[in-house]
């Protein structure tokens, strides 16, 4: 039976309130070490991948009829708080709410000699700014069971909503690292990586052309720019993706085909 705390029926709610500058504010999201997660299917993943929730879970009624199994499963962890359609639709980011909002604690992780010993294969994602293209990569990492995606320079918020979407529950099981570029690209070369940038010049080897070394990892670029100058000469080395006719791939396709090439190079 759902045991069921109160009921807000006011968007001027300090419930409401907070939740909602989480989805609005990055700075908020950052200050608070939690960030939100909406729907039946990413709050489950949430939930059975052990991350740390928030004390508070939102519904409504009509969420309650629909995903009776998430309800349960969320009120073992979460205080249980009814709230009307229309707070629903002032706090969702969706256009279509499922009505169940929860806060997760920010999953980030720190980058250091003990974690690169234990991992062989990095995405380092440069100066992204698209959240979807960032939820994607993380996605696709999670798939080829890529160890860790490395955020570096101006990326956009990887625990803003839309990136949260977009990785479709592998942000809950991909250490995530935020780090500085130079601080990142060197301490992977401590720990005996060899660091590929993503790019097209004289010294590029084609992806698939030669065998990969065992601690690999591979900058990304934004769509606009590619990567930068400070990371073409960090770098060990560069790649390229063979294509036949159109100009380039976004980020995201890039990404994902060289997961899978590095997924190839583990077997």
């Amino acid at each position: 039976m759902l045991r069921r705390n109160m009921e807000i029926a006011s968007k001027q709610n300090s419930y409401i309130k907070e939740y909602r500058k989480l989805v609005e504010q990055r700075k908020y999201r950052r200050q608070s070490g939690f960030f939100p997660c909406e729907g039946a299917k990413l709050v489950v993943e949430a939930v059975k991948s052990g991350c740390a929730l928030g004390e508070n879970a939102y519904y409504t009624a009509a969420a309650a009829e629909k995903y009776p199994e998430c309800i349960n499963l969320l009120q073992e962890h979460c205080k249980m708080i009814q709230i009307t359609e229309e707070v629903a639709d002032s706090i969702s980011d969706t256009k279509s709410p499922q009505g169940i909002f929860i806060t997760v604690r920010h999953l980030d992780k720190i980058l250091n000699l003990s974690t690169i010993d234990s991992s062989r294969q990095f995405i380092i994602l440069e100066n992204l700014q698209d959240m979807g293209n960032i939820g994607t990569i993380i996605r696709s990492c999670d798939a080829f069971s890529i160890d860790g995606v490395i955020l570096v320079g101006d990326c956009a918020d990887v625990f803003a909503p839309k990136t949260v979407r977009s990785a479709m529950g592998s942000l809950f099981r991909l250490p995530i690292y935020c780090c500085e570029t130079e601080e990142a690209i060197t301490l992977l070369q401590k720990g005996g990586f060899t660091v590929y940038s993503a790019e097209l010049s004289d010294r590029s080897v084609k992806l698939g052309e030669e065998k990969l070394p065992e601690k690999t990892a591979v900058v990304i670029g934004n769509d606009g720019n590619g990567v930068t100058d400070t990371v073409k000469n960090l770098c060990d080395k560069s790649l390229f993706i063979p294509i036949s006719s159109a100009e380039s791939l976004n980020a995201s396709v890039a990404a994902s085909v060289i997961a899978w090439e590095l997924s190839k190079s583990r077997k």
